[in-house]
C-alpha cells in the first residue's frame, strides 16, 4: 500500500504533490475537530454533574462548540472542493502523460492496443489512481481518528471500551480480508467489458451504413448489449457488495451495543452512576461507525482500482523510458536530412515478433525526382515496407540510405546522428483519419488556426483535384465534414487527406492506396497535378492499380520475400 502510494505521489505534478498534502491536512483536521468536540461533551457532562448545575461560562462554551460545529459544514466543502480539484485536475496532467506515451510509442506497441483500450488508459484509469490516492489518504485518517476515540473509551468505560474498539478493527479487517480477491476482480472484470461494449459504439458508427442495410446487424447490437449487461452487473454486485459490507458492520455494532446495555440493565448496577460513562460510550461508538464504514469502503476502492494502476504503471514506465531517450538523444548531433540522390535500400531483413520473416536480403532504390510504384499482392509487405523507409519500423538487418543518412542504424559518415523524417517526407496512410473539423482545418491538420496559410489551402485542394467540390459545399473551406469525414464521400475524403499531404513541405511524398476510391480518371489527372505543382519532388505509391502504376517512372513488385524492378 505504501509504495503504491509513493509511485503515484512521484509521478505528480509539483503543484499537486502540495496539493495532496493539504488534502491530507484538511482530512486529519475533521476528525481531530471530531474528537475534540466529543472530548469536550465529556468535560461539560463531568462538570455540570459535579456540580449539579450549568454555571454561565460552561453554557458560553457550550455555545461556541456549537459554533465550531457550524464552521465545520463550511470547511467540509472546502475540503471536497479541493478532493476533487485534486483528483480531476491531477488526472488530466497525468492523463497528458499516458497520452503522449501512446501517442509516440512504437508501431508495434501501438497494434496491440484498440483505440477503446487507449482512451479507457487516459480517461479512466488516471482518475481511478488519484481516486486511490485520496482513498489511501481517507484510510490514514479513519485509523488515526478511530485510535483516538479508542483512547476516549478506554478512558470513559475502560476495558468495555477497550474490547469495543479491538472488536470493530478486528470485524473490519475481517469483512475486508473475506471479500478482497472479489472486489480486485471486480475492478478487472468491469474495466474490460467497459471497453468491449465502448468498443461496439465505435463499430457501430463506424459502419453505420452496414448496419442499415443488413439484417445481421443485430448481431453487432447484440453483442454491445451482452457487455454492457455484464459491465452493469458487475458494477451493481461492487456497489451492493461494498455498500452491504458497511450496513453489516454497523447494524452489527449497534446490535452488541444494546447487548452491552441490556447486560449492564440486568446486573442491577447503580444507573445514576453509569449513566453518563454509558452515553459517552454510545456516542462515541456511534462516531466511530462510520469511520470504520469509510476505512472499509476506501480499502475496498483501492482494490478494486488496481487494474487501472497497473496499467497507469506500465504505460508510465514506457513514458520515462521515453523521456531518457529524449534527454539521451539530446546530446546526440542533430542533422539536416537531404534528398539530393534519393532513397536506397539495401540487404533488407524484416520479421514480426510472430516470427514471420516478411523480406529477406531485398533492396530497391528510389532516385530523386522519379515517381515510383510499389504493387504486389495483399499481405506482401507493402506497407510494411513503408513502415520502415518511413522509420516507423526497424529492421533486423539492412540499410536504408536517405543520402548520405542511414535510417536503419541512424548513422552517416561522421557517426550516430539524428534528423527530423517531418521535414522532409509527408505521408499519406491507408486509413486516413479525418477530423469533425471544417475542409480548412483538415488540410492545414498540423497547423495553429492564426497560421494557416488560406492561399496554400487553395492550391493544395486544386492539386488534389477537389476544390470545385469543396467550393460547391455549403459553407466552402469552412464546411464541416463530420467526425472523420462521415459528411463527404470515401473519394472527397481521400483527396482531402492528400490536400493534406500535400500543404507541408517535402521533398518524398509518400501514399499507401491513398487513391484506391478514385476513378481512373481523377487519378491520374490527380497525379499530373501533382508533378506540375510540385515540381522535382519524388514520389512513392504503393498501389492495387496498374494503370497508376504505368503513370509511375519505375514499378517495383514485391514477391518472394524480395522487391524486384519491373520497370
Amino acid at each position: 500500500m505504501t509504495e503504491t502510494f509513493r509511485y503515484l505521489t512521484k509521478n505528480l505534478e509539483q503543484e499537486d504533490r502540495k496539493r495532496w498534502k493539504l488534502l491530507a491536512v484538511l482530512h486529519l483536521v475533521s476528525p481531530v475537530v471530531d474528537i475534540f468536540s466529543l472530548s469536550t461533551i465529556v468535560y461539560i457532562i463531568n462538570k455540570v454533574a459535579r456540580e449539579n448545575q450549568a454555571s454561565p461560562a460552561i453554557i458560553a462554551f457550550t455555545l461556541c462548540m456549537a459554533g465550531v460545529s457550524v464552521g465545520k459544514c463550511f470547511y467540509e466543502v472546502y475540503k471536497g472542493k479541493i478532493s476533487n480539484r485534486f483528483i480531476y485536475e491531477g488526472a488530466q496532467k497525468l492523463s497528458v502523460k499516458v497520452y503522449e506515451a501512446l501517442v509516440r510509442e512504437d508501431l508495434l506497441a501501438h497494434k496491440q492496443k484498440t483505440a477503446m483500450q487507449a482512451l479507457t488508459m487516459v480517461r479512466q484509469d488516471t482518475v481511478n489512481c488519484l481516486q486511490m490516492m485520496v482513498s489511501y489518504i481517507g484510510i490514514g485518517v479513519s485509523g488515526i481518528t478511530m485510535a483516538g476515540y479508542t483512547l476516549i473509551l478506554v478512558g470513559v468505560s475502560k476495558w468495555i471500551g477497550l474490547i469495543s474498539s479491538i472488536a470493530l478493527a478486528v470485524s473490519v479487517a475481517l469483512l475486508f480480508r473475506y471479500n478482497q480477491e472479489r472486489m480486485k476482480i471486480y475492478g478487472e472484470e468491469s474495466r474490460i467489458y467497459a471497453i468491449r461494449a465502448n468498443a461496439q459504439i465505435t463499430i457501430a458508427f463506424g459502419s453505420y451504413k452496414e448496419m442499415n442495410m443488413d439484417d445481421r446487424s443485430v448481431s453487432v447490437r447484440q453483442k454491445y448489449e451482452d457487455a454492457s449487461a455484464v459491465y452493469a452487473q458487475l458494477t451493481e454486485e461492487y456497489q451492493y457488495k461494498n455498500s452491504s459490507m458497511g450496513m453489516v458492520l454497523r447494524n452489527s455494532v449497534m446490535a452488541v451495543l444494546f447487548l452491552v446495555l441490556a447486560v449492564i440493565l440486568m446486573a442491577g448496577s447503580n444507573l445514576t452512576a453509569i449513566l453518563a460513562p454509558m452515553v459517552l460510550y454510545i456516542t462515541a461508538m456511534v462516531r466511530m461507525l462510520p469511520l470504520a464504514n469509510t476505512l472499509l469502503s476506501e480499502m475496498n476502492r483501492v482494490e478494486f482500482c488496481k487494474k487501472s494502476y497497473a496499467a497507469l504503471r506500465e504505460v508510465i514506465a514506457q513514458y520515462r523510458k521515453m523521456k531518457a531517450e529524449e534527454t539521451r538523444a539530446q546530446s546526440v548531433r542533430q542533422k539536416e536530412l537531404t534528398f539530393r540522390k534519393g532513397l536506397f535500400v539495401k540487404n533488407l531483413t524484416f520479421g514480426y515478433r510472430e516470427g514471420k520473416s516478411i523480406f529477406e536480403g531485398a533492396s530497391i532504390e528510389i532516385p530523386a525526382g522519379h515517381a515510383v510504384a510499389v504493387i504486389g499482392v495483399s499481405g506482401s509487405g507493402k506497407t510494411t515496407l513503408l513502415d520502415l523507409v518511413l522509420g516507423l519500423l526497424k529492421p533486423q538487418s539492412g540499410t536504408i540510405f536517405y543520402d548520405d543518412y542511414d535510417l536503419a542504424s541512424h548513422t552517416d559518415e561522421k557517426g550516430s546522428c539524428k534528423v527530423n523524417m517531418g521535414k522532409l517526407v509527408s505521408y499519406i496512410p491507408q486509413i486516413v483519419h479525418l477530423n469533425g473539423e471544417t475542409v480548412r482545418n483538415n488540410v492545414a491538420f498540423f497547423e495553429e488556426e492564426s497560421q494557416i496559410d488560406d492561399a496554400r489551402v487553395k492550391e493544395c485542394l486544386q492539386c488534389a483535384q477537389i476544390w470545385e467540390e469543396v467550393q460547391a459545399m455549403p459553407d466552402g473551406v469552412h464546411t464541416l465534414i463530420g467526425e472523420n469525414g462521415t459528411a463527404i464521400s470515401g473519394g472527397q475524403r481521400q483527396r482531402v487527406a492528400l490536400a493534406r499531404a500535400l500543404y507541408k513541405e517535402f521533398e518524398l511524398l509518400v501514399m499507401d492506396e491513398a487513391m484506391a476510391a478514385l476513378d481512373m480518371e481523377t487519378e491520374k489527372a490527380v497525379i499530373d497535378s501533382i508533378r506540375q505543382v510540385k515540381k522535382g519532388k519524388t514520389l512513392l505509391i504503393v498501389t492495387h492499380h496498374m494503370s497508376l502504376a504505368n503513370e509511375c517512372d519505375m514499378i517495383y513488385k514485391i514477391e518472394n520475400k524480395k522487391i524486384v524492378r519491373m520497370k
